[in-house]
């Protein structure tokens, strides 16, 4: 089953006004498809912070593949 890494994130401006992504939570999620991935992580951060909807706590939500590992030398 493929892994996911997932962050929430939220967007936040400085006292000088000039924006930068926050990292409101991150998780690895194993799950079948990419979509999957995203409910499984919305479930998860929304139990966590105790609310129904995780856009109170992010802007965006961004799904990636692990890298794969480096081959071992020698094959």
């Amino acid at each position: 089953m493929p892994s996911f890494d997932v962050r929430f994130i939220k967007t936040v401006c400085d006292d000088t006004g000039h924006e930068h992504r926050a990292c409101q939570a991150a998780f690895k999620i194993d799950a079948v498809s990419l979509s999957s991935a995203a409910q499984l992580a919305e479930a998860d951060f929304c139990r966590q912070k105790g609310v129904r909807d995780w856009t109170i706590f992010a802007d965006s939500m961004e799904l990636r593949t692990p890298p794969a590992l480096p081959s071992a030398w020698g094959g």
